[in-house]
């Protein structure tokens, strides 16, 4: 991966890997670009829309940033400018970066850019699909996961608290299980790396917490505390000592 960062004047800055993108534009952080040449493939709804592109035998999704929250009723995706490399979309891409690198199973980070008016910025990110895959709230909705898949998601979370990796929002929705059984963490917006030990625990108290949720939301979630014992069996059995 060669990482380069191009910015283009009017505002426009851009960060991309050059063995996936050869020349980034702002159209290609456009829906409408993708859905005037028949390539979105599916479309998935959070604080915005969220689109899976098909583009010269790749898979791509592309994320516009969106606030949410009361914030977010009156400011939508418009975000105070205080550097490039402090924008959303640049350190969520340079963090999946250091994962990668890490060898987490965390989406391969293709391109992302911001375009800046002012002390104001919007951003979009575009990262590769993650093949065959499913997010564990739609799983646990139609079956259970056996003892030593519960045992992978567990050591998932110690990979990424072992590089140090706060996720700001670790719940159901942005753990993924493929068709070969592994377990890919997603959506890393507003996480950093962090020093010391104390905020793991909060991260794993927030996954429960939306477990929980789940179960009490759902007519059928095939899940049960039992579950987390053996999901912290996975982890306490990979977290760096």
């Amino acid at each position: 991966m060669a990482t380069i960062r191009r910015d283009i004047g009017a505002g426009h800055h851009f960060i991309f890997d050059d063995t996936l993108v050869t020349q980034p534009n702002t159209d290609m952080f456009n829906p409408e670009f993708w859905h005037a040449q028949s390539k979105v493939t599916g479309q998935a709804k959070g604080r915005g829309t969220t689109i899976f592109i098909e583009h010269e035998s790749q898979q791509w999704v592309l994320r516009h940033f969106k606030r949410g929250g009361l914030v977010g009723k009156i400011l939508s995706d418009q975000y105070v400018f205080l550097g490039v490399e402090r924008s959303r979309p640049f350190e969520e891409f340079r963090l999946l970066e250091l994962m990668q690198a890490q060898g987490l199973r965390v989406p391969v980070p293709v391109a992302a850019r911001i375009h800046r008016r002012g002390l104001i910025y919007r951003g979009d990110l575009i990262t590769q699909n993650i093949p065959n895959s499913r997010d564990l709230h739609h799983v646990l909705c139609h079956q259970s996961l056996q003892k030593e898949e519960w045992y992978k998601v567990g050591h998932a979370l110690a990979a990424m608290h072992n590089c140090q990796v706060y996720h700001h929002d670790a719940n159901v929705r942005n753990i993924m299980i493929d068709d070969d059984k592994q377990i890919w963490l997603i959506d890393f917006d507003r996480c950093h790396k962090r020093e010391g030990e104390h905020w793991k625990q909060s991260n794993l108290d927030r996954l429960l917490r939306s477990l929980r949720k789940e179960k009490g939301k759902n007519t059928v979630f095939h899940w049960e505390e039992i579950h987390w014992h053996w999901c912290m069996e996975g982890y306490k059995a990979t977290i760096a000592n």
